[in-house]
């Protein structure tokens, strides 16, 4: 198909993105997926018809990423195709499929790579076990969305398909592309005195501290895998209400408990007074663009340093209250990429090997509940349908180590995404283990020394000596 548009810019974040899928083309660390389970009246030829209106109302989901002819030598550019893929969409007919088949498959879908300077990185796959109950996965590559445009694009595919199927529907009509205005006004940002300000703030955050990094099982190859794999851990209820508690007690966001728990955590692990954490920020409103970007599908995402320091003696609430600080003063400075790609992130030159992240999923349209013990959520009404979220490792291999907190009301699951080159599983679940501890002594006694906090239990305690006194 020809382009409309061979010569569109990337933002700084798609730039690094790029390079990232060059390094390792078959590897998925940088896709995204939303698996759904659909029960009710579904209508395949419905759910392609609003399949090809959404792909083609947003341009990232139709658009290619290559170095292009007549384009800045070296440099990649983003390729808006003229209409959608035709194959866009994908049904497989399961009659007799059951959970755990259908389970592997989804698992299949997240793990397909992608190739973005050939076609548009985005995919429907519809896994139909029968008219009434199918699961609808929704996969993108990281260069053409987040988490909340996934969402964007679910609530907008079920809304479309109940109008087709009601005989409604709306004729495909190719959008505007609005995201060029985010990328405009990021490059208009960097070149002015405001972005100049925040560059300062940013350097000031990253000079004199190397990144965070837990000790690995392994040497660190010469060049990143991006292979990975995942350690949930779901909190109690009843820690979660003590963590709400405690943060209102210390004014502070929930969020910022977490994450400076996760910098004490890793601070013990690795003895590292001052390091930094990547921190994922949401850019789609800090340039200026206001709300007319809440409708858009993009990659709206600035990882930016935080900061963790830590002296002898320090408090978790010193702690966590530095992290709220930090956070408070990172937000004016959200929409400037506060990590700028210095080489290429190839495991020892990355400006990041730990990141935290928080997705609340029940403040998205489709109030998605969370992922039970199953791997599947509640399900709940929405666009004529039964709709309930799938659970599914992704993003593997991103990072040496990744934290993914999902919030669903008053539920909340740690996903620990790692580096498999680097660390064995059972490193990863010890981790995840002593993450939980800390939490427990922060909302016990947010005045306890993070110096002083043991970090194994009784039973570690009693495994370990034992094997220093030859019993085990």
């Amino acid at each position: 198909m020809p382009p409309t548009t061979p010569t569109v810019p990337l933002s700084t974040g798609q730039q690094a993105l790029w390079l990232a899928h060059r390094l390792a083309p078959d590897s998925a660390a940088y896709t995204i997926v939303l698996p759904v389970r659909l029960c009710g009246p579904l209508d395949s030829d419905a759910l392609a018809a609003a399949v090809r209106t959404v792909a083609a109302r947003h341009p990232l989901l139709r658009s290619v990423f290559a170095e292009a002819d007549g384009y800045r030598r070296g440099e990649p550019c983003r390729i808006v195709l003229d209409e959608p893929a035709p194959d866009v969409l994908t049904v497989r007919e399961l009659p007799d499929a059951g959970d755990a088949e259908v389970r592997a498959l989804v698992r299949t879908c997240a793990e397909e790579t992608f190739r973005i300077g050939e076609r548009p990185p985005f995919r429907v796959t519809l896994l139909r076990r029968d008219a009434q109950d199918a699961v609808l996965v929704i996969a993108a590559h990281h260069i053409i969305s987040d988490y909340a445009s996934h969402h964007l694009i679910l609530r907008e595919l079920l809304a479309a398909h109940r109008e087709f199927a009601d005989g409604n529907g709306p004729e495909p009509v190719v959008g505007p592309d609005v995201y060029d205005e985010q990328v405009t006004a990021e490059r208009r940002l960097l070149a002015s005195a405001r972005g100049a300000r925040s560059a300062a703030y940013w350097r000031k955050v990253r000079t004199g501290a190397p990144p965070a990094e837990l000790p690995a099982d392994r040497p660190r190859p010469q060049t990143q895998g991006f292979r990975g794999a995942t350690h949930e851990l779901p909190l109690p209820t009843a820690t979660v209400g003590r963590l709400t508690e405690t943060a209102k007690a210390l004014d502070v966001t929930l969020f910022a408990v977490l994450l400076g728990v996760f910098q004490a955590t890793l601070y013990r692990h690795s003895g590292q007074p001052d390091a930094l954490v990547g921190c994922p920020m949401s850019a789609r409103a800090a340039l200026g663009a206001g709300r007319r970007m809440d409708g858009v599908v993009g990659y709206f995402v600035n990882t930016v340093p935080m900061r963790g320091s830590f002296r002898p003696g320090d408090r978790i609430r010193d702690v966590v209250r530095a992290v709220q600080r930090q956070l408070v003063q990172g937000l004016m400075h959200a929409g400037h990429p506060g990590s700028q790609p210095a080489g290429a992130p190839d495991g020892r030159t990355a400006p990041f090997r730990t990141a935290v992240t928080l997705i609340a999923t029940d403040r998205t349209e489709p109030r998605l509940g969370p992922v039970g013990a199953g791997g599947e959520g509640a399900p709940r009404p929405y666009a004529g349908l039964s709709v309930a979220r799938i659970g599914v490792p992704q993003q593997e291999g991103q990072f040496d180590l990744m934290l993914r907190i999902e919030q669903s009301g008053d539920a909340l699951d740690a996903v620990f995404s790692y580096d498999t080159d680097l660390f064995e599983a059972g490193t990863i679940a010890r981790f995840a283990q002593r993450y939980a501890r800390l939490i427990d002594r922060a909302v016990d006694d947010p005045d306890a020394a993070v110096d002083a906090i043991s970090l194994v239990d009784r039973t570690d305690l009693a495994e370990l000596l034992a094997m220093g006194s030859g019993t085990v």
